[in-house]
């Protein structure tokens, strides 16, 4: 197993975490409604972690295989400061097309991968 802070896991497979895997915030509304005077009203309901890009300059081929292989919805599961988290997410799509190469070892490798995920739980 490789270091927990060094990986996450999408759909049980281990991959590598990448280097800016910054997640944050953003709160979540709901019957938004604009009053007479322009004022837009709204309840919040909650927050859940904003979109975030899955960025690599070089990925095995096994590991992009879960990637290629995400389809509807997935689970993500990270670990932070405030311990392990499993989040339900959607892959939106790959933001390149990612170039497939053989290294000279003959490892079939993977670069400019970037690929767009939305959070879908929202927390309260």
């Amino acid at each position: 197993m490789i270091d927990i802070y060094n990986t996450i896991t999408i759909n049980g497979s281990e991959i590598f975490r990448p280097s800016e895997f910054d997640l944050k915030r953003e709160d979540v509304y709901s019957g938004e409604y604009t009053t007479c005077t322009g004022a837009i009203i709204a309840d919040r309901i909650g927050w859940r972690y904003s979109d975030i890009e899955l960025k690599y300059d070089t990925l095995p081929d096994a590991q992009m295989s879960v990637l290629f292989a995400m389809s509807g919805a997935n689970t993500l599961t990270f670990t932070d400061s405030d311990g392990s988290h499993t989040e339900t997410v959607i892959r939106l799509g790959f933001t390149n097309t990612p170039t497939r190469f053989t290294a000279y070892d003959g490892s079939v490798l993977w670069k400019d991968v970037a690929v767009n995920l939305r959070f879908i739980n929202v927390h309260n």
